[in-house]
């Protein structure tokens, strides 16, 4: 397990849409040694609704893993051991090696659409597809095809499956992929494990010592969580990028429309939620930095408004389902409110959109009590000040918040006496907030009020069944 004298140093490896990416990290204080990218092949639509990338992943991280093995100089030696991340349902067909035998279909892909089994998700049709159209030896997510290339195992995570319809705790397929796609299926292991380690002309060829461990991955959403250090109960994570995504930690699984739940690689249960709303949803496209220093001056808005994409991309998943549900922004002179009135009643609805989704999940047992905030949007610390204060408690921004980041602290529980479930514990010492943004007194009450503004339209409007209980202030 890894060569040199020195402190251990853990890779990171993301699948993105775009490229490949490797982190590396010493694990003791989360240090980021040193990193590098290697561009994949650009995604092609053949057909609408088609979404396929030629599957040049192991090549992009091997190079990605040379260059990063080669800027470490001398500390290339003590790389102990690498994880691997990617995007959530992208699957393809693979000989019996591992080896991409066709293009990869991507997450957005809606091939076998029409071929999902009852029980079971919307991967599980694309893998459908591909045995009916393009069949292989083995059906595979990305990160397993760049395992098996470093380390000639064929496995698959229990966390890159979910959406296939697994049971993770079981670590079994659904009996309807079962029976159709049997053998040609790889052993599910649960993220965390040991799968492996790096073949030794592999290691000799990037400039790695022998003894490697790989360790099973996760989802990039999940290493993402890693990344911000929400992998202890209380402690949530919400992502706001084009949309808004909020998950947590619980003591079991949570099964409710809306909501699903990864299991952790200590044995706790990560249940989480996707909102439609989000920084995509802003109608201004111009000068959002003066417009955010505009609507924080003004106050909390005196409008109700619940962000979403415009038609035909209407309709909400998560804190309610409802597939017709449209933008809304209500209240005296909503039809006269100008580009900063209108701007502020956006960044408080997603903002309340936010207090909804924790409160829900705190009712299912998911407690929040150390929120931290991820994403392209959570760059604005004028928005970043209207979300702690709709909260009324501190929010932090984590320093490090990349799924590659994540995936190294994964890798580094192999090195932990506790294993896996140490994981908590690699996260305490490695994750720091880049900034802590306490809620604002002078606006605390009015966002409040503009909350419950909220539940009440959501209510007359009948897409808010039970109003949830609101969640304690926790003390600065």
């Amino acid at each position: 397990m890894g060569g040199g004298a020195g402190r251990p140093v853990v890779l990171g490896v993301d699948l993105a849409t775009a490229a490949a990416r490797v982190h590396a990290v010493d694990p003791a204080d989360g240090t980021v040694l040193a990193e590098a990218a290697r561009p994949l092949p650009a995604p092609r639509t053949p057909r609408p609704g088609w979404v396929e990338q030629d599957p040049q992943y192991a090549d992009a991280a091997r190079g990605a893993l040379a260059e990063v093995c080669a800027a470490l100089g001398a500390r290339a030696a003590d790389v102990a051991a690498l994880s691997v991340t990617g995007t959530s349902g992208t699957v393809l067909a693979a000989d019996a090696d591992g080896r991409p035998t066709g293009p990869a279909l991507l997450y957005s892909d809606d091939r076998g659409r029409d071929l999902v089994p009852a029980g079971t998700g919307a991967s599980a049709g694309r893998l459908l597809w591909l045995a009916a159209h393009t069949p292989g030896a083995r059906y595979l997510h990305t990160p397993d095809v760049v395992v098996a290339d470093l380390t000639g195992v064929l496995v698959t995570d229990t966390s890159h499956a979910l959406k296939a319809g697994t049971d993770p705790a079981a670590r079994r397929w659904p009996q309807p992929l079962a029976d159709r796609l049997g053998a040609a299926l790889p052993d599910l292991v649960h993220p965390g494990t040991p799968v492996g380690t790096v073949r030794d002309a592999v290691a000799a060829e990037l400039g790695l010592p022998r003894g490697v461990v790989v360790v099973a991955g996760m989802t990039d959403g999940c290493t993402a969580q890693i990344a911000a250090g929400a992998v202890a109960p209380g402690q949530t994570i919400g992502v706001l990028g084009t949309t808004l995504v909020l998950k947590g930690v619980a003591a079991a699984e949570v099964d409710r429309d809306g909501v699903y739940s990864h299991l952790a690689p200590d044995g706790s249960w990560w249940p989480g939620g996707a909102s439609n709303t989000g920084a995509g949803t802003l109608t201004a496209t111009a000068d959002l930095a003066a417009l955010d220093t505009e609507a924080l001056a003004a106050g909390p808005s005196p409008l109700t408004c619940y962000p979403l994409p415009p038609p035909p991309r209407q309709g909400e998943r998560f804190p309610f389902r409802d597939e017709q549900v449209q933008a809304f922004l209500v209240g005296p002179g909503a039809d006269r409110a100008g580009p900063v009135q209108r701007h502020r009643a956006e960044l408080d609805g997603v903002a309340f959109t936010e207090r909804l989704g924790l409160e829900l999940l705190a009712g299912l047992g998911v407690a929040s009590t150390d929120h931290r905030a991820v994403g392209g949007g959570s760059r604005s610390l004028p928005w970043l000040t209207v979300r702690a204060s709709t909260l009324g408690r501190p929010v932090s921004r984590p320093a490090t918040p990349h799924s590659g980041f994540g995936a190294a602290l994964l890798a580094a529980t192999a090195l932990e006496a506790g294993g896996p479930a140490a994981l908590p514990e690699v996260t305490a010492r490695a994750v720091h907030p880049d900034v802590v943004v306490d809620p604002d007194p002078a606006q605390v009450e009015g966002l409040a009020a503009g909350y419950r503004r909220l539940l009440d339209e959501l209510g007359r409007r009948g897409l808010l069944e039970h109003r949830p209980l609101p969640t304690p202030a926790v003390p600065a």
